[in-house]
């Protein structure tokens, strides 16, 4: 009991469920999740980080809640749950989508007044500002647009997000 899959926390579940929380508009909560997730979080407190024991660059597991290692994180490295948590990050939270076209739609939390992001997908390279305004759309070199096309151009997107 308390550790492994049994333990507190088993990495890949809550990382559906932070995608989850996301994807049903509770972003607040969402990003709450991922923030806890961070590995990197877990490092700043130097008795958290003493019982934790992994490195604050990789994704563990799961964090164990057995009395005897409380809080020790396991199996770092080892885990295919980095990769969910990137993806959960760049799809689902900044909202960036890249299938034959880039499509967005960014569910940051209230307290982001935005964020920008430079991307070089195959030759395609793509400059991103998001942020929120009363004049919600998608700006693609100054025309509005639905999606943005991978064709090898450079392109200057502005994202605007409804304020709330």
């Amino acid at each position: 009991p308390g550790i492994r899959e049994n333990g507190g926390q088993y990495t890949h579940g809550a990382i559906w469920l932070a995608a989850a929380l996301l994807q049903n508009g509770q972003h607040e909560k969402g990003y709450e999740l991922i923030k806890l997730l961070n590995p990197a979080e877990k490092c700043e407190n130097k008795v958290i980080a003493n019982r934790y024991k992994n490195e604050p660059y990789y994704m563990s597991a799961d964090i164990y809640t057995n009395s005897q290692c409380f809080g020790r994180g396991g199996w770092s490295i080892y885990t295919g749950a980095a990769s969910w948590y990137y993806r959960i990050i760049f799809e689902w939270l900044l909202g960036i989508k890249i299938d034959r076209t880039l499509k967005l739609n960014p569910r940051i939390p209230s307290e982001w007044e935005g964020f920008s992001a430079k991307l070089i997908y195959k030759k395609t390279v793509i400059t991103l500002d998001i942020s929120k305004g009363d004049d919600p759309g998608l700006y693609d070199n100054g025309l509005k647009c639905e999606e943005i096309e991978l064709d090898g151009k450079e392109h200057n997107i502005k994202f605007i997000i409804k304020n709330q």
